[in-house]
């Protein structure tokens, strides 16, 4: 299947989480965009201030300390800046939200209002026709955690803007329901030669990672369209999901791998009966056990999950009866390596309910 239609009269909106981003997913796209008279709109949501090692190494610093990151974090935004020129792009178009690189995930669970409305007034000014979005498969957190976030903004904040095609890009794991859903863009010499020459200008990144970084030049892009990444997937742990009215479970098969964290935590996020926003966090056990949900802003326990199994395979339920049976529910297992996680959030669409309470519009706890 092609890809959507560039005209002169689309309005082209690209949330990239770091710089580098914009051109490792989506260098060719833009292009085409700029190429078809159209109007182009980056918006980082980090400044990749805490991509750390790259920046020890180039600097021979052990030790960084906060200006050391302010800085390591404006000489990306001088690369990005650099690379969207190459792509056509001027820096009057490019938007800079500063918000925690590393730290999006975070800003998702705890409470998030000032970013839902930075993020909102963003789409909401700008009327995009084209909206590219990380992928909620991609394994890295701020990638996930973005997308998470934007699909909520759409979904209760932007219902005033109609007609937006949305484009899911991946840049980090191997999801394989990713690759058999999404649509291919196939660049042609010269988007190639000039991608590439947008992927060197980030220095930093291509100091340590030359060689990934300029595999992203070589293959095709690909783009999931419109809603097609709400299927519930089974990438990573999961093995199987069911959601009915009041509970949810799930099978999960956990491999035994190097640099993985210690412990397994699960995040929950839904709508309660009242529309609020509400996010949740508990640790997994190792073995057969009922382990406590806490609520992510409050921390107070709120019920109780129960676990079946080993380190290795178990099934897993969790009570929804507080959440609203007809929203969408985001979960993630958290096994972090290093920066990255085995998969991203998973989407289960909502349940008919046979009774369900009136709510008032979406507030965010």
């Amino acid at each position: 299947m092609n890809l959507p239609l560039l005209t002169p009269r689309s309005r082209v909106m690209l949330f990239a989480p770091h710089p580098d981003d914009e051109s490792l997913a989506a260098g060719v796209f833009l292009q085409r965009a700029i190429g078809e008279g159209a109007a182009v709109r980056v918006i980082y949501a980090t400044d990749g201030e805490r991509n750390c090692w790259p920046q020890r190494v180039l600097e021979r610093k052990v030790r960084l300390r906060d200006n050391d990151r302010r800085r390591w974090g404006a000489r990306r935004r001088n690369e990005a800046l650099a690379a969207l020129r190459v792509l056509g792009i001027k820096a009057v178009d490019v938007r800079f939200l500063s918000l925690p690189d590393q730290g999006i995930t975070d800003l998702l669970l705890s409470g998030c209002g000032k970013t839902f409305w930075r993020l909102a007034r963003s789409i909401t000014d700008w009327r995009p026709t084209h909206l590219l979005v990380p992928s909620q498969q991609d394994t890295h957190p701020d990638h996930s955690g973005l997308a998470i976030l934007l699909r909520l903004v759409l979904q209760n904040h932007c219902a005033a803007i109609s007609g937006v095609t949305l484009l899911h890009y991946l840049v980090h794991g191997g999801s394989t329901s990713f690759a058999l859903r999404s649509r291919i863009l196939i660049p042609n010499q010269g988007e190639q030669k000039r991608k590439k020459k947008a992927i060197l200008c980030h220095g930093t990144q291509v100091a340590l990672s030359r060689r990934r970084f300029l595999g992203y030049a070589q293959r095709p892009e690909r783009f999931m369209v419109g809603d097609e990444e709400a299927a519930p997937i089974f990438d990573g742990p999961f093995r199987s999901l069911e959601r009915s009215y009041g509970q949810l479970r799930f099978e999960v098969s956990f491999s035994l791998k190097p640099l993985r964290a210690e412990t397994t935590s699960l995040y929950l996020v839904g709508r309660d009966l009242k529309g609020t926003l509400r996010r949740f966090r508990a640790t997994i056990p190792a073995r057969t056990a009922r382990f406590p949900l806490i609520d992510c802003v409050s921390g107070e326990l709120t019920d109780h999950g129960v676990f079946r199994g080993d380190a290795f395979r178990a099934q897993i339920s969790l009570p929804l009866t507080n959440l609203l049976a007809s929203s969408s529910v985001y979960l993630k297992l958290d096994r972090r390596g290093w920066f990255f996680d085995e998969a991203g959030w998973v989407e289960l669409p909502g349940v008919v309910a046979p009774i369900e309470t009136a709510f008032a519009p979406l507030a965010v706890a």
